[in-house]
């Protein structure tokens, strides 16, 4: 009788002892490695410069926005999640017009024509940012572990892909600060290609924030960002705002 008492007590405990862990879990912070995939513009004035033909008009198709992340998703309460983390991120402004040249003049940076009159493939402006963010999400019907597309599997040290299931929306801020900028201009002449590239400052703006919009279903993810301050220092350039679009993987 003593034994089998011990042994129900000893069941019980163990239950509660797994039903502590499984709600420890759930309040959990797990970590996440995400890629922004996307396409990156800017406006002027809450306008596209290309329509009033600006020299440094942007071609939407090649100008890429890639960011590489390190994401923590905090489960806080019910459906609400705090997603943050840091990260480098890469936006790519391909010219509309090829023979566009970007310099740095003595006040301010300078767009203008190459007029030598070669052919052009290419004209880009890219930046670099560290970035860090943090991104409240509401997320519905999940039933599995907080996280993107796959997962570390620690004893088997492999990953593991991930069932998602659910709507998941939120909104939140991010900060950055540049750590590289250059221009890339490319020429064909005779069949070969010349490539040149001039890093600068460019009198772009060293930080960057704005804020990110994300909306997911399932297995997939979508983000938007928006920068509230200019890609320029004030009065060095002209006034755009960049912003990105595009998926998470």
């Amino acid at each position: 009788m003593a034994t089998l008492t011990v042994m129900i007590f000893t069941g019980a405990f163990a239950q509660d002892d797994e039903e502590k862990k499984k709600r420890n879990r759930s309040r959990g912070t797990y970590s996440n490695f995400k890629i922004d995939l996307g396409i990156n513009n800017y406006l002027e004035d809450g306008e596209s410069p290309g329509d009033n033909n600006e020299l440094y008009s942007v071609r939407p198709w090649g100008s890429w926005y890639v960011g590489l992340n390190s994401i923590y998703d905090t489960h806080i309460t019910g459906a609400l999640h705090l997603e943050w983390g840091g990260g480098v991120s890469w936006y790519n402004f391909k010219f509309e017009d090829e023979s566009v040249r970007l310099s740095e003049g003595p006040d301010a940076v300078v767009f203008s024509q190459d007029p030598d009159g070669l052919d052009y493939t290419k004209s880009k402006l890219t930046a670099a940012y560290v970035n860090v963010s943090a991104v409240p999400m509401l997320k519905f019907g999940a039933k599995n572990r907080p996280g993107h597309w796959f997962r570390w599997k620690g004893n088997n040290h492999d990953f593991e892909w991930k069932r998602k299931g659910g709507f998941r929306i939120g909104a939140g801020m991010y900060a950055g600060y540049r750590i590289a900028s250059y221009t890339k201009y490319v020429v064909e002449e005779d069949g070969d290609k010349e490539k040149d590239k001039d890093r600068d400052g460019f009198f772009l703006n060293n930080l960057r924030y704005g804020a990110r919009m994300q909306l997911g279903f399932r297995g997939l993810d979508l983000f938007f960002n928006y920068d509230l301050n200019e890609l320029f220092s004030d009065n060095k350039g002209p006034e755009l705002n960049a912003f990105s679009f595009g998926v998470v993987l």
